[in-house]
């Protein structure tokens, strides 16, 4: 309906006001109806009115019955006798309309039922265009997303498989369990020391100040004074973590990623900064569903994206870390981790993001090289997803609602992000990810002043070198 609203309002607006009046009245709602079917262009198919037609043959019976009346006046007749109708002609009447009304009903389904050509003239207006697969590209096409998905980690295994994951999972980092912490720790440091507790006083509600009750004592006529914790912006944050969920992460990349993020959620959770984890992926190898179809239609050119995504959530920016710990262990299950489309991905944290009710929105990628998918770069140009991405960087850098960074393992992601830093060890991915955060933490949400673009982290005053991970960039308070 909202695709037609205009047009039928802009051809029919002018009689639609009167539909309250009509709807009590059969005949009257009829007159409507085929008034605004002749408003919207369509009136040549309607026919002749049968309401019309009886209005005649109402008139001449009318007409007859007057000079008949006129008549039997003149001889002298009873008017009374003539005038009262009998039982029987009430019920022929009766008939007779109910037979023009089923005729009429059997008219209109036989118009319905064959296909008419448009009357001459302009033709109606055809309905908007369906809204593009993207926003960032609207070329950007997608051949079949029906068998695309969007599911919560708990759903793709078992409570008890979960539990046998996160096992696995701690097993194999258990010796970076104490460089990781003391990581988090650090950052946890840093974050704390920005949440200096400021204090309004001599409200008059509040909590009870008691440095201020000896002046009460001395004199009890002065009021009692109350204080109230100044809020901070700091607090007002959510963080998203968008983990690259493909099969080249595959062994201690991925492992490394999932341990981080969980030492990364707990340690923001501690600071009063909501986390939320996603992970993106495909749900099959070389095409899924979509190429299927693809090749049943007999293989149509420029297709589009062909296979099937699977966007997992490990945690949500409101669950607490306690119920979502296993969900990270997901990672580690045999043939979870396949192609790469990042650009939907992006798109989609991003979405995500932008729905939250918090001030101030951060958007951490982690991946390990440029998009991947051979069924559809087999059948588009050869840039096709990596054009996507980089169409989908640019509307969320340009609409400036989430500050984004990203963490290149092993490949340089700083040609597409512009706030990003590539790690050439999976090892320094927990210094990354902390420093990259503590960065944008000492800076002014509003006027970013430092980051790290390129391998050096920026100042207001010019470019300096990057730190190791790990040791941190200099404080700028």
């Amino acid at each position: 309906m909202n695709l037609w609203r205009d047009f039928i309002e802009g051809q029919a607006g002018d009689h639609l006001d009167n539909l309250q009046e009509t709807l009590a009245d059969q005949q009257k709602f009829a007159r409507f109806a085929r008034q605004v079917i002749e408003d919207l262009g369509y009136g040549d198919q309607l026919g002749d009115d049968p309401d019309q037609d009886d209005q005649s043959d109402d008139e001449a019976e009318t007409d007859e019955d007057q000079q008949e009346d006129d008549q039997q006046n003149e001889d002298g007749a009873d008017e009374s006798d003539d005038t009262e109708a009998s039982p029987e002609q009430s019920q022929e009447e009766t008939l007779d309309q109910t037979e023009a009304q089923v005729t009429f009903d059997d008219l209109a389904e036989d118009e319905l039922g064959e296909e008419t050509e448009m009357p001459e003239g302009e033709a109606p207006l055809e309905p908007p265009a369906p809204a593009p697969a993207s926003e960032a590209d609207p070329q950007y096409l997608i051949y079949n997303s029906e068998h695309d998905e969007e599911i919560l980690a708990e759903d793709l295994a078992d409570p008890a498989e979960l539990e046998r994951l996160r096992a696995y999972l701690d097993q194999q980092l258990e010796p970076l369990k104490g460089a990781v912490s003391r990581l988090a720790n650090k950052l946890q440091r840093r974050l704390q020391a920005q949440q200096n507790r400021s204090w309004l006083f001599d409200l008059e509600e509040g909590i009870l100040d008691a440095g201020r009750l000896a002046r009460v004592i001395a004199n009890p006529t002065t009021p009692l004074s109350f204080k109230r914790e100044k809020d901070t912006e700091f607090r007002d944050t959510v963080v998203t973590l968008l983990l690259d969920n493909s099969g080249s992460m595959r062994g201690r990349p991925i492992s490394i990623a999932a341990i981080c993020a969980d030492v990364l959620s707990r340690t923001l959770e501690r600071c009063g900064v909501k986390v939320e984890v996603l992970g993106f992926t495909t749900r099959a190898w070389k095409g899924g569903l979509a190429r299927e179809q693809w090749l049943a239609d007999g293989r149509p050119q420029q297709p589009g994206r062909l296979n099937d995504l699977r966007h997992i959530i490990y945690k949500q920016a409101d669950a607490p870390m306690r119920r979502t710990r296993t969900n990270l262990g997901l990672m580690m299950k045999e043939g979870l981790l396949k192609e790469n489309i990042d650009g939907e991905a992006l798109e989609w944290a991003h979405r995500r993001l932008t729905n939250r009710h918090e001030a101030r929105k951060i958007l951490m990628v982690i991946s390990d090289g440029a998009p991947v998918d051979d069924s559809t770069l087999s059948v588009n140009p050869a840039n096709y997803l990596e054009k996507h991405l980089r169409d989908v960087i640019a509307m969320v850098e340009k609409r400036a609602q989430v500050e984004l960074l990203a963490i290149g393992i092993g490949h340089d992601v700083t040609r597409y992000y512009d706030r990003a830093v590539t790690i050439t060890d999976v090892e320094q991915l927990a210094g990354a990810m902390t420093e990259q955060l503590a960065a944008l933490f000492d800076s002014d949400p509003r006027a970013p002043a430092l980051w790290a673009s390129k391998g050096q982290v920026k100042h207001n005053d010019g470019p300096e070198p990057a730190h190791p991970a790990g040791s941190g960039p200099p404080l700028t308070r």
